[in-house]
């Protein structure tokens, strides 16, 4: 897979492609099926699959203070597209320039004279240009003017749920820490990837130890204790770990501290990915620390008991 940066002012050197447009953030099971018909049918196109998405996100350049709002970073996103087969990955910078380019501008500018199309992919509700003026019915319109083709994707429905693949609806889930729904809708579990940090050490101090990372700019569920996966390197540990603030020792700083069972190595400044399982409880002050040793207690044995049923 290539990776190209663009902006309204680059050249794209390469033509005849097969283009889904979409920021795809969570590259949940609805878009999985997007991006495999994309790719079966660029197969027998005979020509290469592309996706351009935009960044930052649109609704974080229009809305300055949205934080937090993506499910997955850039580089999550790249691998996951890589690992899926897209042949070019395609990110387009979200500026004024971008912003006010009206729907059919795009069309003749971007997908045309720059992108040099051959097919569209695009879902039945897609919308583009500034203020979302773009439809369907215009892409359909200026397909001929422009002789390009378009291939039309339905709604992609979960069969147990029966909602519709939605990235909105995998947010509203994780802020509520719903996990079961958060890995149906993804198709994998959702994470939160860091460094791993010195903490104040006072968690090895009353044996459990713990790897620290912070949250980053990803979307945040709700504080807690949680029974999670980790990985490290390319091993897989279970464990608990909690998203918080810890105001038993009065801590300031959102902080995920993870513990992994029958671990105990020094991973200081290695890359942790930390995936959510389930939550089980809401942070919480604690008197002192014999009551907040003995919650940890319960809540490993907890933990232990999803790890089992999972």
């Amino acid at each position: 897979m290539k990776t190209f940066k663009l902006n309204t002012n680059s050249t794209f050197k390469y033509s005849n492609i097969n283009l889904a447009i979409g920021n795809f953030d969570g590259i949940h099971l609805g878009h999985q099926t997007i991006i495999k018909k994309l790719i079966s049918d660029s197969k027998k196109m005979k020509i290469k699959s592309a996706i351009l998405s935009f960044e930052p996100h649109p609704r974080q350049y229009f809305e300055k203070n949205l934080n937090n709002h993506l499910i997955i970073n850039h580089v999550t996103k790249e691998t996951l597209f890589r690992d899926l087969g897209i042949d070019y990955n395609i990110i387009f910078s979200f500026d004024s320039s971008i912003a006010s380019l009206g729907a059919s501008s795009f069309v003749e500018k971007i997908l045309v004279k720059m992108l040099k199309i051959k097919n569209i992919t695009v879902g039945y509700d897609f919308k583009f240009g500034k203020n979302r003026k773009g439809n369907v019915d215009l892409l359909k319109r200026l397909s001929k003017k422009y002789d390009y083709s378009i291939s039309f994707i339905d709604p992609v429905i979960n069969p147990v749920t029966s909602e519709v693949y939605s990235s909105s609806l995998i947010r509203r889930y994780i802020q509520d820490a719903k996990f079961d729904n958060v890995s149906s809708l993804l198709g994998r579990h959702w994470s939160m990837s860091g460094t791993v940090i010195k903490g104040d050490q006072r968690a090895s101090k009353i044996n459990f130890p713990t790897a620290n990372i912070l949250p980053g700019n990803l979307i945040r569920p709700k504080k807690g204790v949680y029974a999670i996966r980790a990985k490290l390197v390319k091993k897989y540990f279970n464990g608990i770990a909690n998203l918080g603030e810890r105001p038993t020792v009065n801590g300031k700083s959102l902080l995920l501290e993870a513990h992994l069972f029958d671990f105990n190595n020094d991973i200081y400044g290695k890359e942790l990915t930390v995936e959510f399982l389930t939550f089980i409880r809401d942070e919480k002050k604690f008197k002192n620390f014999d009551l907040l040793t003995e919650q940890i207690k319960r809540d490993i044995q907890l933990a232990k008991i999803i790890h089992l049923n999972k």
